[in-house]
């Protein structure tokens, strides 16, 4: 009979640390959502969680940031302040491929060969996932959930985690909603965005003319959009229990015609600000994690 390799034997200690755990993990990602429109949106809800920051994120489109989330590179704030930088403190740490944890002070560190979703489904949680966009089409994506559908709207995601979770079990939910990419729209809207705001609009190089940001028609329907949602993740966060983390983010942001630049997957700041908020649904601070 074989030994243990060392792969084993780390998976064994991490899932034996795990069940002196008490946390489940949801991870939100707000599609296309800049961090200014988070500033002009009526959000009670996410704000009464706070704090709310300006992060940077790894990547400009939905497909390579969401592959960095899942290895436990969320966007970074520049303040030292723990889980928002990961430098400080890393909420999810994995070890054994890619970046280890860049701090010992990990709250949670998984163990796998592939990402932080596997690692938590071997140490023992749920994993359960949804997304809007159609780069949740690939499954190097989502392989390493247990379960993952492709949901357009925030509703229809929302109800489908309440039925596939078993709440009193450990889980790592995960959300993309949709609402906050073009073309803004969501479950009861009835004044469509008049235009698109898409890459391909740019000229090259590109040339700013007429409105643009704040000024510009489109910036208020992402900023409706994400008022939209703060009522539908009430309505998650209601049902989900107290002992849960939950890392809500824009995955990149999105330019409304600054300097001529439109859209994202474009190296521009608007495309890489975005808003972050770490916080427990009990609002207790996150205390120092089992790797400290």
């Amino acid at each position: 009979m074989r030994g243990k390799t060392r792969l084993e034997r780390m998976r064994e200690r991490r899932q034996a640390k795990h069940q002196a755990t008490d946390a489940n993990f949801v991870l939100i990602t707000l599609d296309s959502c800049r961090y200014d429109a988070y500033c002009d949106a009526h959000t009670p809800v996410l704000d009464s969680f706070g704090p709310w920051l300006p992060a940077q994120s790894p990547a400009s489109f939905t497909y390579p940031a969401h592959h960095a989330f899942f290895v436990g590179i969320l966007p970074n704030v520049s303040e030292p302040i723990p889980y928002y930088n990961r430098f400080t403190r890393q909420l999810i740490g994995l070890i054994e491929v890619g970046e280890s944890p860049v701090k010992k002070l990990t709250y949670f560190t998984v163990v796998s060969d592939r990402d932080a979703v596997d690692g938590l489904r071997r140490a023992g949680f749920q994993t359960v996932g949804t997304g809007a966009m159609n780069w949740f089409r690939q499954s190097s994506l989502t392989s390493s959930f247990e379960r993952f559908e492709v949901l357009r709207n925030a509703d229809a995601q929302i109800e489908y985690h309440l039925r596939k979770l078993d709440l009193s079990s450990p889980f790592f939910a995960f959300m993309n909603f949709g609402e906050t990419h073009d073309p803004f729209d969501y479950r009861g809207k009835t004044k469509p965005c008049p235009v698109r705001i898409q890459a391909r609009r740019m000229s090259w190089p590109p040339v700013e003319s007429g409105p643009v940001g704040r000024e510009h028609d489109a910036y208020w329907h992402q900023v409706e959009a994400l008022e939209y949602l703060d009522g539908q993740i009430a309505r998650l966060f209601a049902a989900l229990p107290s002992n849960t983390i939950a890392v809500v983010c824009g995955d990149h942001g999105e330019c409304f015609g600054e300097e001529g630049y439109w859209g994202h997957g474009i190296n521009h700041p608007k495309v890489f600000e975005v808003p972050l908020g770490i916080f427990r649904l009990d609002r207790r601070p996150i205390e120092v994690g089992q790797d400290a």
